[in-house]
């Protein structure tokens, strides 16, 4: 990559920033500097390069919970079951209004009725439900595929009456290679507690940024992966085969592996751990050769960028998964 280019960077760079401002904030706050888009290097770069850049089709469905289960059912995954679907929730059944049952928006994150936790005010679960339908999920964190996917609500049995019960598989893919999984043990409960592990399953001594902060929120030091763990691998990695980043979720209830949610946005793009090393390792992991943007003929200055993020993408290269302790 020629210093003219990346001259050229820092100024378009900047338009970027103000263009983006909230999402440039969010990362500022969060990583402590400004995001490198047009020649991204870190793992966090890419992340912000992503939002801005990479239009994958592919991103659609995986935001869309309606299609992600259509994704796990191919690979023989059990899902929640689906009790219900549409667009007015006036017209969700009374025989589905009751604690065994969750409503959620299809295209969006953290939009969940759970009627075991709420009062039966039909007027108010109608309300939330018509305000999540009005408003486009992502739009600040620069989450576009959100705002692609056709919005609906859909009903759900509730898989657990304590979720606490439920472990979490969260795995990271590069290239349809595993870097890590992220493990939760009732996840966004107050005793919530999480582990990272290798492929194999192998405890690692990195650790996400919430027990980072707080030891105590650590799974214990005996804590084993599901016997179902190495099935969520196999299919993580069928899912995410054509992709050169993807996090594909999965729950376990009762030793039963269910699908869950598939992300190219982890974290809303502001993911960190415990080591500095590691998420540099994931940056050196993540080869945007094999990114729709790069794989996909582009035209106009689209074309033209195209060119210089590919030798700016050669100069760097990409580092094979490593093998974490």
């Amino acid at each position: 990559m020629t210093a003219a280019c990346r001259l050229l960077a820092r100024p378009i760079d900047a338009a970027l920033h103000a263009t983006h401002r909230k999402a440039t904030r969010a990362f500022r706050a969060e990583i402590g500097a400004l995001p490198q888009i047009l020649l991204p290097v870190s793992y966090s770069d890419k992340m912000f390069w992503r939002r801005v850049f990479d239009r994958n089709p592919a991103f659609v469905a995986h935001c869309d919970k309606l299609a992600t289960k259509r994704l796990f059912v191919q690979q023989d995954v059990a899902v929640a079951e689906l009790l219900w679907s549409g667009t007015d929730p006036a017209a969700l059944p009374d025989a589905l209004r009751h604690g065994d049952v969750v409503v959620k928006m299809n295209a969006a994150c953290d939009r969940n009725w759970f009627f075991r936790h709420r009062d039966e005010d039909s007027a108010a679960f109608e309300a939330t439900c018509r305000g999540w339908l009005e408003q486009t999920f992502g739009v600040d964190a620069l989450e576009w595929a959100y705002g692609a996917a056709p919005k609906r609500l859909l009903a759900e049995r509730v898989l657990a009456d304590d979720p606490r019960g439920i472990d979490e598989i969260k795995v990271h893919l590069f290239s349809g290679e595993v870097f890590y999984a992220l493990i939760y043990r009732g996840e966004k409960t107050p005793d919530g507690r999480s582990g990272i592990f290798d492929r194999d399953g192998r405890r690692l001594r990195v650790t996400n940024s919430v027990v980072a902060k707080d030891p105590g929120r650590a799974l214990p030091a005996g804590y084993r992966v599901p016997d179902c763990f190495g099935r969520a691998i196999e299919v993580a990695r069928r899912l995410a085969a054509d992709t050169d980043y993807l996090r594909v979720d999965f729950m376990v209830v009762d030793g039963k592996l269910h699908g869950g949610e598939i992300t190219p946005y982890p974290s809303a793009g502001l993911m960190t751990n415990s080591d500095p090393a590691v998420l540099a390792q994931m940056g050196r992991s993540w080869d945007l050769r094999r990114s729709w943007f790069l794989r996909t003929p582009q035209t106009g200055w689209r074309a033209l960028y195209q060119a210089m993020l590919r030798r700016h993408v050669e100069t760097l290269g990409s580092d094979p998964i490593p093998r974490l302790a």
